[in-house]
């Protein structure tokens, strides 16, 4: 099928009509008759009917009609995007962030690609680190943002800035407020991601090391960073990046439960396919990143000055 053809049709259904149609593309009315059914020969089925002085699509013509308008659009996001690209003005990129990530760095992040590169637009999907991998395996993420984990395939992975995950709870917990063992901590319930993600395996190993009873998970949630409100009203434990709990949202009804063996120290920073095509939208995504982090590192020597 020739997109000439397929672009030729769109215009005479359009309007219904060949000798408007022909005038529109600037062609003569029989070069559109023959495109037309070139077009008819080439799937072998009639797309128009007569109907009066005018044209009628037939079944099969309605729908390549729909599908060829999503084609058109299609077709011309991909090469306005091409454009973008080739002057360096912009892009898209699909963007997959640890919940945490949300809270403390993709908003400087993104504060700083508005500002250097505003007609950049990125594509955000928030999740823990098993769910967003999955979806940079399929390349339905070109990066993710968020905590540097093990992955069982070959990436690329840029360290921005340092984490670390605490036991945290309502302010009316038992616990809140005193120092508290592992003993005392595998009395209550928690609120934990999935098994898969990496920092729930880190937690209950340290129980299990420690020959203390398995954690009671009462439940289970995608995103603890989105759910102060629960963790706090439900009068679980959970574990949660301190620089979450260090936002306003979360350390007005939450507060770290005092215990230094569950202290997980983590890298956070940017993760992407070893054989993944990383385009110039997407490096400056990258670079912004890293831009940021290096500002807090310098923040960070000239206070310790």
């Amino acid at each position: 099928m020739n997109n000439r053809d397929l672009d030729y049709f769109i215009a005479a259904a359009k309007i219904m009509n060949l000798g408007q149609a022909s005038q529109n593309l600037n062609i003569t009315q029989p070069a559109l008759s023959k495109s037309i059914a070139r077009l008819e020969n080439d799937l072998n089925i009639k797309l128009f009917t007569r109907s009066g002085r005018g044209l009628a699509l037939t079944e099969a013509g309605s729908v390549l009609y729909q599908r060829g308008l999503t084609l058109q659009s299609a077709w011309d996001e991909v090469a306005k995007t091409m454009t973008e690209l080739s002057n360096g003005s912009g892009g898209v990129v699909r963007v997959g962030s640890a919940g945490s990530a949300t809270q403390f760095l993709l908003p400087e992040v993104c504060k700083r690609l508005q500002r250097d590169v505003p007609n950049l637009k990125l594509e955000i999907q928030i999740g823990m680190n098993d769910v967003l991998f999955s979806l940079l395996e399929r390349h339905e993420l070109d990066i993710i943002i968020g905590p540097l984990v093990g992955y069982n395939k070959p990436v690329v992975q840029r360290p921005v800035t340092s984490d670390r995950v605490v036991v945290a709870a309502s302010r009316e917990h038992p616990l809140a407020g005193r120092p508290a063992s592992l003993r005392d901590l595998s009395r209550y319930g928690w609120i934990l991601p999935a098994k898969t993600v990496s920092m729930r395996q880190w937690l209950e190993r340290m129980f299990y090391e420690n020959h203390c009873p398995a954690l009671d998970v009462k439940i289970e949630i995608s995103s603890l960073a989105a759910v102060p409100g629960l963790i706090a009203s439900s009068g679980l434990l959970s574990f949660i990046s301190e620089n979450s709990l260090a936002e306003k949202e979360f350390a007005s009804r939450l507060t770290r439960i005092d215990n230094e063996q569950l202290v997980m120290t983590r890298q956070v920073g940017i993760t992407w396919l070893e054989d993944a095509f990383i385009s110039p939208a997407t490096r400056q995504v990258i670079d912004a990143t890293c831009a940021w982090g290096n500002g807090q590192s310098g923040k960070g020597e000239e206070g310790s000055d």
